[in-house]
Parts: structure tokens; sequence; C-alpha cells
């Protein structure tokens, strides 16, 4: 498979795409890659591809030299270990298609929340840390079935209007965590070979190079309307994605 030059171009392609979204917005890598990626080989070998660049680009944006900014998400990143868990296990029941379905699906959700998403305000702590529980857990389901246990937890971040580097900071801390029990419980049921690997230590590289652009772009450019058309690019893609398993 990877002998193939041009589908080892369009996987470094997709996942410098994937840097430079996720450098210029904060949140993005898997969500451009992984729909690319996943039009030239199996969505699972896809997701553990994007293992090594999503570590490398999330660490960089935590900023641990920066302390911790806040506890308030922390039981829905509890929770979510506990729902990603669970949901790698379910991924052995479950036919490839119907994870490529899922993927594309929470694609097209996180994107079309982002573009006409609502604002959450005043909402009392205990109420939101319950709430952040059940989105959390029910996040790790779907993230371990598909790598996408963003978009619910993505909405609801967007949703109570944080700063924007608080906001990428704690997307990237979301990510970062999420990544441990996710990736850990692929390798361990198999879905991983050495070469996949190897392959995903290598794409830091364009993983790197691609953040390094994005971020530069984000105190450039109109802001909303970069993100508007990147959020209308992940529509589209995740609409061809579906339509590539019917």
């Amino acid at each position: 498979m990877y002998n193939d030059p041009i589908i080892v171009m369009i996987i470094i392609f997709a996942v410098l795409a994937g840097g430079l979204i996720k450098g210029t917005l904060g949140f993005g890598m898997p969500m451009v890659a992984l729909p690319i990626i996943a039009f030239t080989i199996p969505a699972t070998t896809a997701m553990i591809l994007l293992c090594a660049p999503i570590f490398l680009t999330n660490f960089l944006q935590i900023k641990f030299r920066e302390g911790i900014s806040s506890y308030r998400f922390l039981p829905m990143f509890l929770f979510l270990v506990f729902g990603l868990i669970i949901g790698a296990r379910l991924i052995l029941e479950i036919n490839l298609n119907t994870i490529t379905q899922i993927i594309a699906l929470s694609i097209i959700f996180a994107a079309l929340v982002n573009c006409f998403g609502f604002k959450i305000n005043n909402i009392k702590n205990t109420h939101e840390k319950i709430i952040t529980s059940i989105i959390g857990f029910g996040s790790g389901i779907l993230g371990g079935l598909s790598t996408f246990y963003g978009p619910p937890m993505l909405a609801y971040i967007v949703a109570v209007d944080l700063p924007k580097e608080k906001f990428v900071r704690t997307v990237s801390t979301m990510y970062f965590i999420g990544s441990f029990p996710l990736y850990g419980s692929l390798i361990y049921y198999g879905f991983a070979t050495k070469e996949d690997l190897l392959l995903s230590i290598f794409l830091i590289i364009p993983a790197f190079l691609g953040q390094q652009i994005g971020t530069r772009i984000r105190h450039k450019i109109n802001q909303k309307q970069f993100r508007i058309s990147i959020l209308i690019t992940l529509i589209i893609l995740g609409i061809s994605l579906f339509l590539k398993t019917i």
C-alpha cells in the first residue's frame, strides 16, 4: 500500500493541510486529514497514521509553560477517557463502512454547529459539570468508533464563547488527553502495523510545518472569513466521504 507514491503523497498532503488548519483555528487536524486519507486507504488505518501528528500538534498548542488556565472542563475530559475505552472496544464489532459513515456525519455535524452555532451563558457550575460529563462520555463512545471525539465537545466549548487563546489551549488539551486511551486501545486491539506507526512518526514533519504556517496565518487574516471557508470545505469533504460508502 505504501509502495504507491501517489497514496503516500496524498497522505502527506492531507497531514500538511490538517496541520495548517490546526495552526490557524486551534482544531481540525483529524477533521481535515482523515477524510482525505480515507479516500485511499481503510479508515482504521487512516486513524493510526494520524496518531503522532495529533500528539505533536496538540502538545505544542497546550503551552504547558504557561500553566493550567482552568479546571472547568476536567469532568468532561475524565468521562471522555472512560467513553473512549468503551468505544474502542466496540470498534471490533462494527463494519468499516459504518465507521466511515460515522466519521463523515461527525464532520458535517461539527461544521454545521460551528457555522450556525448558539451561545451558552450564565449556566450554573453544578449543572455544567453534569452536562459536560454526559457530553464527554458520549464523545468518548463516538471517538472510540471513529477517532472523532471532538465534535460534540467542540460544539459546547464554542457555545460558551471562550477567549480565542483560551479556546485553543482548551481544545488542544481535550485532544491530547483523549489521544492516550484512543490510540492505546487501537494499537492494543491490533489495528496498527509497524509500517503504520513508522509512517505516522514521519508525518510529524508535514504536521509541524503546516501548524507553523497556520499559526502565522492566524495573526494576519480575517479569522471569521477564513473559518467559514474551512467549515464549508469540511461539509463538502464530509458529504463526499459519506457518499463514498453508499
